[in-house]
């Protein structure tokens, strides 16, 4: 059997076990369903439980979705709530700087990005793409989000993803924390060409009307387009509209 074919049957197992996971399956009932051999359903059950894509109940022996099915479930149902209540927001920003505008989020250790608006400005730069994911601190929302949360929270980001950020055009924790420490100071972050080459973005963190960090949202523009003067001018348009937006 070769690795494709194996993967097909153990989604199929996976599929299986989701159509019945109120109830809960056994071992001879995906065998039967599957038409798998003994050994064959148990050993896809066996790797499916090992990933947390499925749990067995020790006493009744029926297999379940695991908890990292749920996580996903959980975790899809956040971003589409953050894209579709937030879009609006990103829409104003990006009618108002003419540049491309994003929001992210915090999974794990990184940040994805659930939601992004396209300006008006001839040349938009396109940083990152909606689905991207990449270690928090890379791009300005998330970098604007360390400069929010205390200093330990901040620090175990910044060590956690010490070595993935050397993937980044030789980005260092050391500037890092001198930008963090910037951020904390004039409200706003701003970091380029790291994740993509001749672009800088400006990112302001994303506070829920209740209290609370939603994620962080950027615009970005190349190098000579985001000039200090339009850094500090973006991040008023952002703030602004944030507040306008929370006041509704």
């Amino acid at each position: 059997m070769n690795h494709y074919t194996s993967i097909q049957k153990a989604l199929k197992v996976l599929k299986l076990v989701e159509q019945h996971h109120e109830e809960g399956l056994r071992l001879v009932d995906v065998c039967r369903l599957l038409d798998l051999g003994k050994p064959t359903a148990l050993r896809f059950l066996g790797q499916l439980e090992e990933a947390g894509l499925l749990s067995r109940n020790s006493r009744s022996k029926k297999y379940y979705l695991g908890d990292y099915c749920k996580r996903l479930g959980e975790s899809l149902s956040v971003q589409t709530s953050a894209s579709t209540r937030y879009r609006p927001l990103l829409r104003r920003i990006s009618a108002r700087t003419g540049d491309a505008s994003f929001l992210v989020i915090l999974q794990d250790l990184d940040t994805l990005c659930v939601a992004r608006e396209v300006g008006s400005y001839p040349i938009q730069a396109l940083a990152i793409p909606e689905g991207n994911r990449q270690p928090i601190g890379v791009g300005a929302g998330g970098l604007a989000m360390l400069s929010t949360f205390d200093e330990a929270t901040t620090e175990h980001y910044l060590h956690a993803n010490n070595a993935r950020f050397l993937n980044y055009r030789t980005l260092r924790l050391e500037e890092l924390r001198l930008r963090i420490a910037k951020a904390r100071k004039q409200g706003y972050a701003v970091i380029g060409s790291h994740a993509v080459s001749q672009v800088t973005g400006v990112g302001v963190t994303l506070i829920a009307k209740e209290g609370g960090v939603v994620g962080g949202i950027s615009v970005a523009a190349l190098d000579n387009r985001m000039t200090q003067k339009r850094q500090v001018d973006v991040a008023k348009v952002i703030r602004e509209e944030m507040m306008m937006f929370l006041d509704k």
